[in-house]
This record gives structure tokens, sequence and C-alpha cells, in this order.
């Protein structure tokens, strides 16, 4: 029988080829001729052909946890092989060796490239044959990974051996039953698998794409504690406890999935109950670590690179941002240019989901995701198929606008961002620019919940950008304690002679007047140098009627530096917290004008006048949050948050036992006179500032807690009083003092 006959009658796969392509076809490939157990195709080399069997049989063969090599897949004639490397781009997956004498047709890379482009039809069968085997292949690793480790604990030899033996044989079956009924689930970005509280059904094994693992709070909202990639099993859980779903599972890419039965799953379990450990492990593993209600920091982030307009370069851009995140992996950087060159058809880049050719770029895409650490998307310098394709596959998009334009140009905003996706802004300034303006104007023009500020040729900003699109950024929160805060001044230099990099900051109170420096662009000396001159003679006393002090001083000091400014004008991202009186409710200042922002913060209760703003009162985030570290931890999951405190542990101790009253004017008598003791009792400030800190000491101790922050340094003043503002000097170096040692452990901990 020639390969013509051979090939018609037994190829499903070439059916919808007719004799003239068919013959063409063999007229293209190379005939090849391996012997019984000779290697065809190793695990781990580069794809350049895939064969198609003639004659003899080939065995799929993959390497046990214990070193047995075992067959997965027997294959005879009619059937190809390699074909789904050839699509994905991955190097080859498992080896594959002749079981008996074997003759087959050998396609390159560009025959293979030719019968795809030309025959959809043959695509589609290779695609649904290449989901099969892809099936099977994540299954047996998946489940070869949960026996292995069991079977490793068992000591006898011979028992071990039996165990084993028998487990092949179950896998086996495992396997053949669900390829018998074998259930596919496609779901779109944004889908969800199922919801908490649904009746369970089965289990399901990821192929490919990523899904998100959400429960529901007391306070219905929905919160993030796990991701599930390819090759994970989801929805154990509810199998296991034969209870309802304890968990939302939402796809934030485009995913494929198939079903494992629920009759089989437990078959597994009650034949093998060592495996039970194991699945309980992974269980805990994804999803243990995040039971406290600590915010989930993702693995896998995706950027998508967007011109805000035609006019607007990004090539430069995107190239100075591959080498930078290449300091924190591994990156690949596509665009569609490159992704029509790598896969040998021109457009492809720009296929619409409905076209076959698009189910190759799919595949081909996500193995690219799953060999690198960061993935740059550079979208088209238009709206194209390929830039919406960047943008359903991307965690982060950024839309790049020149600074200097006006934002009347944008033609690209922000689109409703897909679940686990945000959307930033990144403004390009000239290397000479003083400082951001305008840039309110550019966020409501691009409809964007954040903003980078980037200066051409400042390896600083490129830097800290990739740090932070990396995952990789370090956030300081610096809390409120009056002119003990200026300790912080000393952290901050301790920070810089450390080389320990400032990516965002926030605080309240106190921390925000020294952390602003940071944010505006100045160094800790330039900050030090600020503080010390602003604060000389800052207090107007008062009649102390609605506050202590007037606040006239510290407004104007405030006006000057910051009245021209608004919040996301800084070059570092920044925030700060204030309370507000009216609603008892903390208010995060992200936006809006910075004086107003910090003058609300800085607003102790009593020391110093409420703000009002649009009929409320604003006072000092210290009294619902001194230290928020869960707010730096909301805009930087990946990164380090640093907390420093200057709150002492424990409040003020009384020194003596002067009744359940006091004279103020005795109290006053008593210091003048200098033949009379004064009665040691605590300050108004101080009860004041104490009072305020007692709820937001344990909201501090619960961030903490729940390790929030990565590392929290708390700074103990002593000496220096709430408003012992000339104090500028001693308390900085009681800063430095106190932290450069333990920064100094922390930054060699982590080389």
């Amino acid at each position: 029988m020639s390969d013509f006959e051979i090939l018609r009658n037994q190829s499903p796969m070439l059916a919808s080829l007719d004799d003239d392509a068919l013959h063409k076809l063999i007229g293209e490939c190379e005939p090849v001729q391996f012997a019984p157990g000779e290697l065809v195709m190793g695990k781990g080399e580069i794809a350049d052909l895939a064969y198609l069997i003639v004659e003899g049989d080939l065995a799929v063969l993959i390497d046990r946890d214990w070193g047995e090599e075992r067959i997965l897949d027997q294959l005879g004639p009619g059937n190809l092989v390699g074909e789904v490397e050839l699509l994905s781009g991955e190097n080859r997956l498992a080896e594959i060796k002749a079981l008996a004498p074997c003759r087959l047709l050998a396609l390159s890379a560009a025959v293979f490239e030719r019968m795809i482009e030309h025959h959809p039809g043959v695509l589609q069968v290779i695609t649904d044959i290449g989901k099969v085997r892809a099936c099977r292949l994540l299954l047996s690793r998946h489940l070869s990974n949960l026996f292995g480790t069991a079977s490793m604990k068992i000591t006898n030899p011979l028992v071990r051996l039996e165990a084993e033996n028998q487990w092949l044989n179950f896998e086996q079956e495992i396997i053949r039953q669900i390829e018998e009924k074998v259930d596919w689930l496609s779901l779109n970005r944004g889908d969800f698998l199922f919801h908490q509280g649904d009746t369970a059904g089965d289990a399901y094994v990821l192929v490919s794409g990523i899904m998100q693992v959400l429960i529901r709070a007391e306070n219905n909202e929905e919160r993030i504690i796990a991701e599930v990639h390819q090759g994970e099993i989801v929805g154990e859980l509810a199998l296991i406890t034969e209870q309802d779903r304890t968990a939302s599972i939402l796809a934030t890419r485009d995913c494929e999935l198939f079903r494992l039965p629920r009759e089989v799953f437990t078959r597994i379990m009650d034949k093998f109950p060592q495996i039970m450990m194991n699945v309980c492990r992974t269980i805990f593993e994804r999803i243990g670590s995040n039971t406290s209600g600590s915010v989930f920091r993702s693995k896998s982030p995706n950027i998508a690179v967007l011109p805000a307009s035609r006019d607007v370069s990004i090539d430069t851009l995107c190239g100075d941002l591959f080498a930078a995140l290449s300091n924190h992996g591994l990156v690949e950087h596509l665009n569609s240019e490159k992704v029509d060159q790598s896969l040998g058809q021109r457009g492809i880049s720009n296929s619409d989901r409905n076209e076959p050719s698009n189910v190759r770029l799919v595949l081909w895409l996500n193995s690219r995701e799953a060999k690198y650490r960061y993935v740059i998307y550079q979208a088209d310098p238009e709206w194209t198929t390929w830039t919406e394709h960047c943008v359903r596959q991307a965690d982060h998009v950024i839309i790049v606008a020149n600074a200097e334009g006006s934002p009347d140009s944008v033609g690209t905003r922000a689109s409703p961002a897909g679940p686990g996706q945000r959307w930033s802004l990144l403004l390009l300034h000239p290397a000479h620019t003083d400082r951001p303006r305008n840039t309110s104007q550019w966020l409501a023009a691009t409809e964007t919940e954040s903003v980078f500020h980037l200066r051409l040729d400042h390896e600083g900003d490129l830097a800290r950008l990739a740090r932070i699109l990396s995952g990789n950024a370090v956030g300081l929160v610096l809390g409120g304690g009056g002119a003990r805060g200026f300790a912080h001044l000393g952290a901050l230099r301790a920070l810089e002679e450390l080389a320990v990099p400032v990516d965002m900051i926030g605080g309240t109170s106190i921390g925000v007047t020294i952390g602003v420096n940071i944010a505006q662009g100045l160094t800790a000396d330039e900050a030090h140098s600020r503080v010390a001159k602003e604060f000389t003679s800052l207090i107007d006393f008062t009649l102390p009627i609605t506050s202590i002090i007037a606040g006239k001083r510290i407004d104007r000091n405030i006006r000057f530096h910051l009245e021209s400014w608004d919040i996301e004008d800084c070059w570092l991202p920044f925030y700060c917290v204030s309370t507000n009186l009216t609603s008892s409710k903390l208010v995060i200042h992200r936006r809006g004008n910075l004086a107003r922002a910090v003058r609300s913060t800085i607003s102790i209760p009593g020391v110093l006048p409420p703000v009002p703003e649009n009929g409320e009162f604003l006072v000092d985030g210290g009294v619902l949050n001194n230290l928020p570290i869960d707010v730096m931890r909301e805009l930087n999951p990946s990164g380090v948050v640093i907390a420093i405190d200057v709150n002492s542990p424990r409040g003020a101790r009384a020194e003596e036992d002067y009744g359940t009253s006091l004279s103020g004017w005795r109290q006053l008598f008593d210091r003048i006179a200098p033949w009379k003791r004064a009665v040691r009792a605590p300050s108004l400030a101080a009860v004041i500032m104490q009072s305020m800190m007692v709820g937001s000491n344990q909201a501090r101790d619960k961030m903490l807690q729940q390790e929030l922050a990565n590392l929290y340094l708390n700074i103990h003043v002593h000496g220096v009083g709430i408003l012992q503002f000339d104090a500028v000097e001693k308390a900085a170096q009681i800063g430095y003092d106190s932290v450069i040692g333990p920064l100094r452990e922390w930054v060699a901990s982590r080389e």
C-alpha cells in the first residue's frame, strides 16, 4: 500500500485535504526510518519538525518521580506527532521512541506552516487532537505528582514497588475513562467557573490560562486569595468535604479546562487514601497564607503598553522597559511584527477570535507566558485586533502619553478593567523637567486609575517603573506621632545610605509632612533641610475653644511648598489618610490638592482646627489608622512594604497619684513658683494624642498580625515631646541610630 493510500485511509486529521493537496504534502516531506527502541524526539528539544506515521508504532514516554519511564500514549499509522509544539512554540514536552520498525514522513516547520495556513480544517483537527493529548499529559503529570510524593514515604521497597505498579495501572484506567467522555470547557476573561455557595459538581484541570480564587467576606465583598495555573486541579475541596463550593473561581485570562468527574475523583481518593494528604497540602498552599485577610500577591504580571494617540512612539520605551524588567526575571517583548515573524504567517497577530489561525496564536501566546516571568505586549499605533489581544492578555495596561502634549489629543482611553486588571497612565517627560504639572487633566482624558511619571534618559525613574510593574516595588509607610515624627528624617537617611529605594510613599500626620518631600523628588538631606527650616517658630497657641493651636503658621508653610501641586503631580505614587469626623470613616487621599490633603492629615483633634470639606470635617488620619500599612499593601500587593512607627507600643504611665481632679490654674502656679514642686501629670497634648492612638494601635497590631508589612520598625523617640517642634536634629538622629542596624540586617538577608 502506498503512502498516499495509508494516509488517506488512516489519517483523520488529513481527511479535509483533496487528493492533489495530499499528494503535494507527501512530496514535500522527507521519508525517515527508525529502528525499535530508537529515539525519535527527545524531551526538551527545540521543535523544528513533525512526523506523519506511515508504518509502525511510536510510544510517548514520560518519566515518573520514582525514576521509571513509562508509556503515556501509543500512536500508529496516520497519526501526526510533534505538531502541538510546532503550534505553540514550546520545546518537546515528552520523549518519543519507536516501538517497532517505523517509517515516517518528516514535515519541516515551513511545510507544516503552509499546510495549516492553506487548510484550516486540518488546523482544527490538529487543535482538537492536541487538546486531548495535552489533557492526557497534564493529568498524568498532576496525578503523578500527587502519588509520587506520597510513595516516597513508603520505606519498604517491596511494598513501595507494589504500590507504584498498582498506581500505574489505576492511572491508565483513570485517563482512559476521562478520554472516553472528555468534556472541554472554554471560559472568556471575566467568566466564572462556579460561585461560592454553588452545589458541588465535578473538579476541573486547567489546561491554559489563569484563574483566581475568591471568597466572600461577611460584608459581602469578594477577596482574592489565590491563583490557579496550568495543570492544577480546581474544585476538589468541595468534593472532599462533600459541601457546597467554598469559593468562587474567576477566569482572569481566556481559559481552557477539562472536567474531572466526581466519580473518578472519588475513586482515586478511595483507592489511594495517601493521596488525600497531598491534595490537602495543595489546597493549604493555595489558600492557607491568605486566610488571615492579607492582600493576595499575583505571580503572573503581563504588561500591555498602548500609545495614548498615534503621534506617541512607544518603541524606545518598550525596549528600555524590557532591559529594566530583565533585572527581575525572564522577559518577553512581543509586538505584532515579531508575532507574525515567529509564527511565519503574516497578519496572524491580527487574526480575529473566530478565525482558525487564532487558535494557533492563542496557543503560542500561552506558551510564551508559561516560559517567561514577564511579558510586554506592545500595541499597534492604532487600535487593531492585535491591540485588543494585548489588552485581553494583560494584567496591567499602561497608556503612554507625552507630558508636553495636549490631553485633548488622547485617542486611547481606559476600557472597563477586566478581572484582576489595572489601567494606568504613564507620562513621558523631557529629561530636564523640574516637576510634573496638570496630571489631573491627563487622568481625566485617559480615564485611568493611577499615574506614573518617567523622565527620558532617567535611570532612576525607569528602574522605579520596572520595580512597580514587576511587583518588586518598595513602599514606605510613615506613621504619625507629633514632633517625634522627625525621627523619620533619620530613617530616610538610613534607607538612602543603604541604597534601599523608595518607589511609593504614604502615611499619616507628621509622617506625611516628612514623606511628601520624598514624593516630590527631594533627597533625604534636602528633606531634612526643608523640614528644619519649616518647623522654626511654627506653634501659634490660641484660646483653646476649637483647638490649642491656631494653625495659621503651619497652614502658611504647607501652602508655600504644596499649594501648586496636586497629589498626582508627585514624582512618586503618594497617598495620605485623614479621618472624616462627620461620617466616622477613613479618607484616603490619592488625588486632589496636595496642600489641603496634608493639612487634613495633620489636624490632631483639639490641637489643630479640623479642615472643613464639602460640609464635613476632616482631622488627623491617626484617629482611625496612624500607620496605614493596609493602604500601601493595596497599592503594592506584590512588593515590599516597610512601615516605620514613632508611636510607643505603650502609652504614658502615671508617675504619681494626683487624685481624680486637677486644677490647671494650680498646675500653672506650681510651674512658675520656684519653691513649689509641679504635679507630674501628662500634658493636654499628650493626653489627646495618646487617646487618639488607642483604637489606631489596635488596627496597627491587626495589620502586623496579617503580615501586611515586610519590615516593621518601631522607633522610641525618648526625650522629645509631642509638640516639641524645635527638636528636629535630636529626633532625626534618634531615628537614624534606631533603624540603621535593623535595616542593614534586613538588606543583608535579601541578598
